[in-house]
C-alpha cells in the first residue's frame, strides 16, 4: 500500500471497524472528537469483501438475528 501524503489531525484512532470498533469511533464523535477508523478485510476465497462492520456486522451475528426475527415473524403469521 503506498503512502498517503497529507497533514492528518485526529483526536483518536480507532483499529478495527467492526462492531466494536465503530460503537467506540460514534461514540468519541458524538463527545467532539476527531476520529479516524482504521479496517482491512481480506477477500473470501469466493473474492467477496464488504467495507466497515466486520465478519459480525455483515455476515454473522446481525445477519443471523434477522432471520431469526424473520423466521418468528413467519411462524406467528401462521
Amino acid at each position: 500500500m503506498a503512502p498517503i501524503d497529507g497533514t492528518y489531525d485526529y483526536d483518536l484512532a480507532v483499529i478495527g471497524g467492526g462492531s466494536g470498533g465503530l460503537a467506540c469511533a460514534k461514540e468519541a464523535v458524538n463527545q467532539g472528537a476527531r476520529v479516524a477508523v482504521l479496517d482491512y478485510v481480506t477477500p473470501s476465497p469466493q473474492g467477496t469483501k464488504w467495507g466497515l462492520g466486520g465478519t459480525c456486522v455483515n455476515v454473522g451475528c446481525i445477519p443471523k438475528k434477522l432471520m431469526h426475527q424473520a423466521a418468528i415473524l413467519g411462524e406467528s403469521i401462521h
